[in-house]
């Protein structure tokens, strides 16, 4: 991996579709995906981004009430 395989924080944000401050409020919450600091700036791998949002997937309960009622 090298620093250009990495995504800078703006970038994950406009991926997301949401604004800086959501990811940076995320991430000071510890429910964003990890994360690396280098001095100042903020970076994220593709593989933690994809792993976290796979933890984030959720199963559908089933409809209806019980199978033979």
């Amino acid at each position: 991996m090298t620093i250009q395989d990495l995504i800078l924080e703006t970038e994950y944000a406009k991926q997301r579709g949401v604004s800086v401050r959501t990811v940076q409020r995320e991430r000071a919450q510890r429910v964003g995906p990890p994360f690396i600091r280098l001095g100042r700036k903020i970076y994220y791998r593709p593989a933690a981004i994809e792993a976290w949002l796979l933890d984030q997937e959720q199963a559908q309960p089933r409809a209806g009430g019980r199978a033979n009622g």
